[in-house]
């Protein structure tokens, strides 16, 4: 599998070296949904046995990236409509709610410091560098969550993060999607300015509802064009 490269150095620690090396493959959408893993070719590749890559794929199923069929092998997980759609319905819930109770909370400071993120996102979009506009989308969606000052909900919304992650990596394929966002982050972070929390919620799950209908819509356009399978 010449497609997995680490993106950090080997440590003593094999398995869980296996673990952030296939997992990082996976969020990044390096190994496509729905392939196979197989142990004795990623051993191959990353040099070292089968045992602490079986560990890995392991953890990860635990995870809900991987899944295993018995007799038959690990899997990466498939992104399904149905997952889409459950996991924006609980970031529409929570995030909404984040932001409205954020609003009254936010220091004129962490205002402007949530602007220069939006800011930066801009910036990123116009340079066509989509690898930091997600870094700059996903810090000022989690700044927010964070100022929210309820930890279960931290706690929670991390749960959440690698599932989100990869929903993210794939909204990058979609320029449609990639624009609206930025409209939609302006009208968050004006809402903010206006110190408004009803206003700020809805404009935020307004966003993650926008999100989601757009990459239902791109995920079937995937599956009308995909070749017939035998």
């Amino acid at each position: 599998m010449a497609e997995l490269e680490s993106r950090s150095p080997r440590p003593s620690a094999l398995a869980d070296w296996a673990y952030d090396t296939i997992k990082d493959a996976i969020l990044h959408l390096d190994v496509p949904m729905g392939s196979q893993l197989n142990i004795e070719a990623l051993a191959e590749t990353m040099q070292i046995s089968r045992t602490p890559i079986r560990e890995a794929l392991l953890s990860l199923e635990k995870d809900g990236l991987v899944r295993a069929i018995p007799r038959v092998g690990f899997f990466v997980t498939e992104i399904t409509r149905r997952d889409l759609e459950e996991l924006f319905e609980l970031r529409a819930l929570l995030e909404s709610y984040a932001t409205k109770r954020a609003t009254p909370l936010l220091t004129d400071h962490e205002l402007r410091h949530v602007e220069e993120l939006l800011e930066q996102s801009r910036v990123a979009v116009d340079a066509g560098n989509l690898t930091d506009f997600l870094h700059y989308e996903i810090a000022l969606h989690e700044f927010i969550t964070d100022h929210a000052q309820n930890k279960r909900l931290r706690t929670v919304m991390d749960s959440l993060k690698d599932l989100t992650y990869r929903e993210r990596i794939l909204s990058l394929q979609s320029d449609e999607n990639v624009q609206a966002s930025c409209a939609e982050h302006d009208r968050i972070v004006r809402a903010l300015r206006q110190r408004d929390p009803e206003l700020a919620g809805t404009c935020m799950w307004e966003h993650i509802w926008g999100v989601r209908d757009r990459m239902l819509q791109y995920v079937d356009s995937l599956r009308e064009t995909a070749p017939p399978t035998d």
